[in-house]
């Protein structure tokens, strides 16, 4: 088998020109470079590349096009819990996901060629405003409308996660925050509702093929 290249300089990998703002950082443990996105935002790529980010009560849907080689994630945090198929926080869910498809569409994908990953989705906060649970509603209802195949998830439960996800191989990795790091994230998703914002955490790696 023919060993993987790995860029060693971020100058030689081409961005699309919507995500010239994005810095990459290497990863020497993973030997690639990575991109992080945070809550509200999207990235494409069709590089060898990690696309990070850090998930609570949000969702993250990983979509590529394996036949051409592009795809992204994106990750979005409904305004609240309303499950009225009409109401602000799906119409704010509906233009997360197309904002990622289109994008994708834009940059050689084929929406027939779709493979979908879907991560987070979290109660971090508890109680009956289970926002994560409104977002993997939405997302799941989102995916059967459209018709798009659903290949992995890992949606629900109490903990927060940290994602790596390389569009060229497809591979998808979940890391899930140790138990005695539980309460010093939920002090920080509370925040990351407030300002959109997430960080990272120590964590455990489950992957997903």
């Amino acid at each position: 088998m023919e060993a993987t290249k790995v860029i060693e300089n971020a100058g030689d990998m081409p961005i699309f020109a919507e995500f010239k703002h994005i810095r990459r950082f290497w990863m020497p443990q993973r030997k690639r470079y990575g991109v992080k996105v945070v809550a509200g935002d999207y990235y494409v790529s069709d590089q060898d590349e990690l696309i990070t980010t850090v998930l609570g009560s949000c969702v993250s849907a990983c979509i590529r096009d394996p036949r051409n080689g592009v795809g992204g994630i994106n990750h979005f945090l409904l305004p609240d819990s309303s499950s009225d198929i009409l109401s602000s926080s799906n119409r704010y869910g509906v233009f997360a996901m197309e904002q990622l498809i289109n994008c994708i569409i834009k940059h050689g994908g084929r929406r027939e060629n779709f493979e979908v990953k879907l991560v987070g989705g979290g109660n971090m906060i508890g109680g009956l405003n289970d926002i994560g649970r409104s977002n993997i509603n939405f997302v799941k209802q989102f995916m059967a409308t459209e018709g798009l195949n659903i290949v992995a998830e890992d949606l629900g439960g109490d903990q927060p996660r940290k994602i790596l996800y390389n569009v060229r191989s497809g591979k998808l990795l979940v890391n899930k925050l140790k138990s005695q790091h539980r309460d010093r994230y939920l002090a920080m998703e509370i925040k990351s509702q407030r300002n959109q914002h997430q960080q990272h955490v120590v964590s455990d790696d489950i992957e997903l093929f």
